[in-house]
């Protein structure tokens, strides 16, 4: 086959939306010819030179498509090329999305989704909006809704790194910010599959020492569907964690959360004062014998599903993508074990059954 071939064939593999973001990039746009009979789309009818400059922009080597990651979403899920890609075929991170809001000069717009059932992370992309040196972005009003509700938990924040200086900067090469928000169902809707994002960011300003400065008005609103993965891993171990006298009762893992429900041995009434309870789901082992820990971070929700039971729910996120039907075992840790190294001792390891 020729190389001109190949690259067409290559080509040919790119969803449309990805070729409109990126020939738009490089200047070139999608048009139509009309005649007398319907519309026809002119949307892959490109030179030979164009194809080429997009696979290069769509970084495709030996005609594998380049995934991307935003910089919010490297901090929070950091994966290799292959988990990404893996990511993408699965429906669990979706960057298709062609949505965006423009308002007094600045655009926000969707720049990627990774969903499962009950975690959702959004990374919007803000273009044309700057703050004054030495000052912090911030947002003053937004409203995220799922089929038009609420998640029972949600956060936001800006994405930033820091320079050699150890400065806190916000801003990309290129000039852009972007912004995260971090959902979860709760147990509150069966899973995100399927269901329709509406954001709504009224302003955009600064933010320091609890004052708000408003800079450039909205509204901006943006409402899509993306993509998401509902694979799940349903466990019913029924086995005591070591000596704790806590009894696991049931787990389920997803790409990007877990879910853990035990049944203590006696009333915990640190839920009401927000403390941390003693034992906490840390990690996984694989089937190839791998045993992953520090993936989770302490829970994002805990409480008594049935207090008179004394049964409790811990549901977590997980910083590191994973593949439920390799999951061999869970593995437990006391003592707040995210503020130390674990040892093989500190681990209590529930193989799955």
């Amino acid at each position: 086959m020729y190389n001109s071939e190949r690259m067409m064939k290559a080509i040919g593999s790119i969803s449309d939306d990805k070729i409109e973001k990126v020939s738009r990039a490089l200047g070139y746009q999608r048009i139509e010819h009309r005649t007398s009979r319907a519309p026809k789309r002119m949307g892959r009818v490109l030179s030979i030179a164009a194809v080429v400059a997009l696979i290069l922009a769509l970084g495709v080597t030996a005609y594998a498509i380049y995934i991307h990651w935003s910089r919010g979403m490297e901090q929070q899920l950091p994966a290799t090329d292959t988990e990404k890609e893996m990511a993408e075929q699965s429906g669990l991170s979706d960057t298709s999305q062609i949505v965006s809001a423009t308002a007094n000069g600045v655009t926000i717009s969707v720049e990627q989704t990774i969903i499962d059932r009950d975690t959702a992370h959004i990374a919007l992309r803000i273009e044309g909006f700057t703050i004054p040196e030495g000052q912090y972005p911030d947002i003053g009003g937004w409203s995220l809704s799922f089929d038009g509700e609420h998640a029972p938990n949600m956060t936001g924040g800006f994405v930033e790194e820091r320079d050699t200086n150890d400065k806190l900067i916000f801003t990309a090469p290129d000039g852009s910010m972007e912004f995260d928000f971090t959902a979860k169902a709760g147990g509150k809707w069966e899973s995100f599959a399927g269901k329709q994002i509406r954001v709504v960011i009224d302003s955009l300003g600064t933010g320091d020492k609890g004052q708000y400065q408003a800079i450039v008005e909205g509204p901006w609103e943006l409402i899509w569907t993306p993509s998401s993965n509902g694979e799940l891993l349903t466990l019913q171990p029924d086995a005591v964690l070591g000596d704790t006298g806590i009894k696991l009762i049931s787990a389920e893992i997803s790409p990007i959360s877990a879910k853990v429900t035990m049944q203590l041995p006696e009333l915990w009434e640190g839920y009401e004062t927000l403390e941390v309870f003693d034992l906490q789901l840390v990690g996984i082992r694989l089937k190839g014998g791998t045993t992953l820990t520090n993936i989770f971070g302490p829970p994002t929700q805990v409480g008594y599903a049935d207090i008179d039971s004394l049964i409790l729910e811990m549901d977590y996120s997980s910083h590191q993508i994973l593949q439920p039907e390799q999951v061999d075992a869970l593995v437990f840790a006391r003592n707040f074990p995210w503020a130390r190294t674990l040892t093989d001792s500190d681990l209590i390891i529930v193989p799955v059954v």
